[in-house]
């Protein structure tokens, strides 16, 4: 490719073809760059997504590729499908104004020739999907299967967790780990294996020889010489190295069997996938050549994201190709996953032969987008103070890469950003609510907080509501944090583990028992006592107490648990509940025997009893009539989907299983990029690692103290920890700080280096911490809040965080009090006398109570009163009633599926026939082939629905495929039957589903990352409850999108699509009423994935036409004789 060809459209002509704002000088040189080998840093906020689309368009209005050669890849989905979209929108703009070069040509190495399909679409995906075909398409070369499968993180901790358990010996007994964590350890150590390759043979992993030799490094330290007379015993730095280094050959050979174990089974992770695709374009000859040829142009996205393993994968396929690269050293915030901004500093030495061979690194300028189009000025010289020693760290380096200092547009606001350090937590709380309060006012604007760690969220989230700001805490912990969704937990824990207390006294301190404290206390006296009586109730002799607590940890000495079985069931009598309260012995017992009750019933199905919870527990009742908590069911079906999406990757999973997981997966869950959108009028809550790529109109970062952010380092020694990966062994081993373990003569020569070492481990950590802040502070549109308070959860008063001090000192911010004014923490300053436990009804007590009065008054006047025979008679009469009314007369069910409100339409007799006498379906594999499709797309998807649709009963089936339309062509004899037999049955139900999964693969949703999955609504209409599962909702530049996957026929004619549409007006509806959105920002379509056809309504019904719709058929089936309502069927 000739990389010198002179353009004949510039960036300027396009944009003003375009009506798009002229790039500027730096665009159009990142637009318009030589198709060499490219690197581009791109500051937070620069546009960098729009530029690449541009970039495309350059390229293809000048000939250098076609759409389909080009290549683009970013870190995660949600990234990739804004990227592609904005690509595909940008292609079909250039189309319309006459730019895109038609069949007579393109230039490519100098040479004319034909296209025959100008408009194929780029392909953009993730780094990991990338490889994960490239390796499909290659597997059997390996000898590996190409269809193996792809374990989610719950499949992939089960399996290793048994792996542990199977395969375990007693080596691990002396560590003191237990099996959780020794099955976190196995995984880390398994893909850090994996993905770094070692120094010992190029290209390949470590193995558990090569770690257990490593380990093996450090066993002369202890027979060293002290070096020192003072010295009396081995140093720390000795000890703790040894106890660090000595789990790893055990570790290790578990890794090396889960490997094999996942291979056996034909199982893969996402951190084989890249190590796999490596593997095929050093083994399988031609690779790289066809990979180049088919991808001309390669866009490298958030570039300083990527792993060493796979920059090592792109070099060897595009060393020396056109490839631009993307990235911010200083938003290089994932290196606890193998990130490495190390890869940009390397780029060029990567990409382009010639550095390496003359210059080395750096020899090339690279360049840069400077212009934030995000931060006003005072945000942005918040930020460019804070960055500032990174940079200069970046340009002092040999070979380092010039960062520019973000510079803001001319034009825009100046912004505002405040700091102060307040005195306790809660007035750091109280203020950052008013602020909040003040700006966001329930409208349009947008407003977030940013948090280092998530334990405060929830507190800080309570102030807000309190000032009347709504709060959203994102993720898996903001929906555990929610109140029912944390009682059903508090259940499922306190049902499973005897020393869960802690759940046991929320649940008894709540607003169902209102257990009192002195009464909580008399449960813990209840508690010793038990922990020093044996089953017949006699004391324990001293001996027996120390082999108990030299046995056990403390905590598991006593139970709540266990004292609450006792009160339950001990004799009225009995001393020990002398204690109690009346009221509050009465509460604890009934309390007792219902948590009884669930520990009996454990065993069931997981979300069965889970359902069985809050049906019980009466909290299903709970939140529907409290009208003020109006996503309480949503956060319990958002459970559901967690505990369905832990059931499809293990069907047989326990309830302790389960509670292991949950807790895993929260703690990962705060480490990620978020793909939530902003939500006008609500404060969203959130961790700093997972608000990188999300922007506001209004961002408070609180907790800005020393030890907070920055955090205190947690790494301590490093590598130096159970089940970590030695930095030797990692790929990126050149840019992290060295320990020299090896040569010395005395004890007090390796604590001296070991000093060195942690010192530069400081540094480091230090170097983290700041590009957090940096990421924290560039979320900002408008206005930026910084907060800290000296007197927080702990006794010792803290100091404000460098950060803030730094602002301060540069007067950016005003000045900030450095010292407390408190010498002493404040006792209660400010905090009112509350009445414990707390009022359930609260301030709607005496509403309620009077209501309650009203009916108690009616039900006691004796009017009316039923008799023990009146439920029969009523039931007696009605049937005659119906008798001589007519067949038709039909009460109908309360749930009626979304996807059968067309059939109501269309065929009411034959829907109250159905409802009459229920007849069993015969089963389908249509129906089978259809589900299995669902469930694929979404866990492709990464979703956490079920995926499952025979969920309720036969009436209540929201089916997203109709029988007759799905068995339209599905083929002869048995195929159509689910109970049929055969191979050619079997082999063909396959071949469709691998062909549904083909089309898929190449529609416009493969790379689009969905805002919802196997999204379950109930929503009322007419006194009805319509179930609708939403198959998908996306995000578009308009509002939102639903999509339902058909793997039937398209609609047969107008009159077909007309009934058809009815569910996607329902969808809309129930989705706009679920999100609180106007519907008219809402649309909804059909793909029809056998025919790769999306089918979109001429219009769908607005609220009031369904009404009228349903009115008119429906209301015959509850009034006299059905038959077709011609009177709807005219309207359509």
């Amino acid at each position: 490719m000739n990389p010198t060809i002179p353009p004949s459209v510039s960036a300027v002509q396009i944009a003003e073809a375009l009506a798009k704002p002229t790039p500027t000088p730096e665009q159009q040189a990142v637009i318009q760059a030589p198709l060499v080998p490219t690197l581009v840093v791109a500051g937070a906020g620069s546009g960098k997504t729009e530029t690449m689309a541009n970039r495309v368009l350059w390229l293809l209005a000048n000939g250098h590729a076609t759409p389909d050669q080009i290549l683009g890849l970013t870190f995660t989905r949600k990234a990739a499908g804004e990227l592609a979209e904005r690509i595909n929108l940008r292609i079909a703009q250039l189309d319309k104004v006459g730019l895109m070069p038609r069949p007579a040509g393109i230039v490519g190495d100098g040479v004319s020739r034909d296209s025959s399909d100008l408009f194929d679409t780029p392909t953009v995906s993730t780094y990991n999907s990338f490889a994960s075909r490239l390796f499909s398409d290659n597997a059997l070369l390996l000898g590996r299967e190409p269809e193996s499968v792809l374990l989610s993180e719950t499949s992939a901790w089960l399996l290793a967790r048994r792996t542990v358990i199977e395969h375990g010996d007693d080596r691990l007994v002396p560590f003191g780990k237990n099996l959780d964590t020794v099955t976190d350890a196995v995984l880390r150590l398994s893909r850090a294996l994996a993905e770094n390759p070692a120094p010992f043979v190029p290209g390949e992993p470590a193995g558990s020889h090569d770690l257990a030799g490593l380990a093996a490094g450090f066993d002369y330290l202890p027979d060293l010489p002290y070096g020192s007379a003072a010295k009396k015993k081995p140093y720390d730095s000795v000890t703790g190295s040894l106890a660090a280094v000595a789990p790893l050959p055990v570790l290790a050979e578990l890794a090396d069997r889960y490997q094999l174990e996942k291979r056996r089974l034909g199982l893969i992770e996402f951190s084989d996938q890249v190590a796999l695709a490596l593997q095929v374009c050093r083994k399988v000859a031609g690779v790289g050549v066809r990979a180049r040829d088919q991808h001309r142009i390669v866009l490298l996205d958030e570039y300083q994201d990527t792993s060493v393993l796979q920059t090592e994968l792109l070099h060897t396929l595009f060393a020396d190709h056109p490839v631009m690269a993307v990235g911010d050293p200083h938003q290089s915030i994932y290196g606890w996953r193998g990130a490495s901004s190390a890869n940009l500093l390397g780029f060029r030495a990567d990409f382009n032969s010639a550095d390496r061979a003359d210059a080395g690194p750096g020899s090339r300028p690279s360049m840069s987008l400077s212009y934030t189009w995000r931060n006003p000025a005072s945000v942005l010289d918040a930020a460019n103070t804070l960055v500032a020693p990174l940079s200069e760290a970046l340009r002092a380096r040999p070979g380092g890469i010039q960062v520019e200092t973000l510079k803001v547009p001319g034009g825009k606001e100046a912004g505002r950003v405040e700091g102060l350090m307040l005195e306790t937590v809660a007035e750091e709380a109280d203020h950052v609510a008013r602020w909040f309060a003040a700006r966001l006012d329930g409208g349009s604007r947008s407003g977030a907080m940013l948090f280092r760690a998530r334990r405060d969220m929830e507190f800080f989230a309570e102030v807000l509501r309190a000032n009347g700001v709504k709060a959203h805490v994102l993720g898996l912990g903001g929906l555990l944090s929610t109140p029912e969704v944390a009682d059903v937990v508090s259940v499922l824990r306190v049902a499973h583990d005897p020393s869960a207390g802690s759940e046991l006294v929320r649940l008894l301190s709540g607003g169902r028992w209102r257990i009192g404290p002195r009464d909580l206390q008399a449960l813990a006296g209840v508690a010793s006592w038990l922990a020093s009586h044996d089953w017949a109730q006699k004391a324990v002799s001293d001996e027996l107490k120390a082999k108990i607590r030299a046995s056990v940890a403390g905590d598991d000495v006593s139970s709540l648990v266990d004292a609450l079985d006792f009160v339950a069931t001990a004799s009225e009598t009995h001393g020990q509940l002398a204690g109690f309260s009346e009221e509050g012995r009465g509460r604890l017992r009934e309390a007792g025997r219902q948590l009884a009750w669930f520990r009996s019933r454990a065993g069931l199905p997981l979300l069965d009893f889970v359902r069985l919870i809050e049906q019980e527990t009466l909290l299903d009742v709970e939140l529907v009539a409290n009208e003020s908590h109006g996503r309480g069911l949503a956060n319990l079906y958002a459970f559901h989907d967690t505990v369905s999406a832990f059931l499809d990757s293990d069907e047989q999973g326990t309830l302790g299983s389960f509670l292991r997981w949950l807790a895993r997966a929260e703690r990962q869950d705060d480490l990620g990029p978020r793909g939530e959108m902003s939500e006008p009028g609500t404060v969203q809550l959130l961790t700093v690692h997972g608000a990188k790529g999300l922007e506001w109109d209004f961002v408070a970062i609180p907790n800005l103290t020393e030890n907070s952010l920055p955090a205190k380092a947690k790494e301590g020694a490093g590598w130096l920890r159970f089940g970590e990966l030695p930095y030797p062994m990692r790929g990126d081993r050149a840019e992290l700080p060295e320990l020299l373990h090896s040569g010395h003569e005395t004890q007090k020569s390796f604590d001296t280096e070991f000093a060195r070492y942690k010192a530069e481990l400081g540094d480091r950590h230090a170097a983290e911490e700041r590009r957090l802040i940096y990421v924290a502070t560039t979320r900002a549109q408008r206005e930026l809040l910084l907060t800290g308070s000296f007197w927080g959860g702990g006794l010792t008063v803290r100091k404000p965080s460098r950060f803030l001090v730094e602002l301060s000192d540069a007067g950016l911010i005003e000045p900030v009090a450095v010292d407390s004014a408190d010498s002493e923490k404040p006792e209660a300053a400010g905090v009112g006398r509350e009445s414990w436990p707390f009022d359930p009804l609260g301030t709607r007590r005496p509403f309620v109570e009077a209501a309650a009065d009203l009916v108690r008054g009616a039900r006691d006047s004796g009017q009316d009163r039923p008799t023990i025979w009146s439920r029969d008679v009523t039931l007696l009469l009605e049937e005659r009633a119906l008798r001589q009314a007519g067949a038709g007369v039909m009460a109908l069910p309360t749930r009626i599926p979304a996807s059968r409100f067309k059939d109501y339409l269309d065929d009411p007799a034959a829907v109250a026939a159905g409802l009459r006498r229920p007849m069993p379906e015969k089963p389908y594999r249509a129906t089978r082939l259809g589900t299995l499709f669902h469930s694929w797309v979404e866990r492709r998807a990464g979703g956490v629905g079920s995926g499952d649709l025979v969920d309720a009963g036969p009436q209540e089936l929201d089916l997203d495929f109709d029988l007759d339309s799905d068995l339209d062509g599905a083929g002869d004899g048995d195929f159509d039957s689910a109970t049929g037999s055969g191979t050619d049955a079997a082999l063909a139900e396959e071949q469709q589903f691998e062909r549904f999964k083909a089309t898929f693969e190449r529609s416009q949703w493969a790379g689009r990352k969905p805002e919802e999955v196997e999204l379950e609504i109930h929503h009322v209409m007419c006194g009805q409850v319509f179930i609708c599962k939403l198959d998908a909702v996306y995000r578009t530049e308009t509002g939102y999108q639903v999509v339902d996957w058909k793997t039937g026929k398209a609609p047969r004619n107008a009159a077909d699509l007309e009934l058809k549409q009815t569910q996607l007006a329902l969808y809309r509806l129930a989705y706009a009423r679920w999100k609180g959105i106007d519907p008219e920002l809402v649309d909804a379509v059909f793909y029809f994935v056998a025919d790769d056809t999306i089918v979109v309504p001429h219009r769908l019904y607005s609220e009031g036409d369904l009404v009228l719709a349903w009115s008119s058929v429906v209301a015959p089936m509850s009034t006299g004789p059905v038959a077709a309502s011609e009177s709807w069927k005219r309207r359509g």
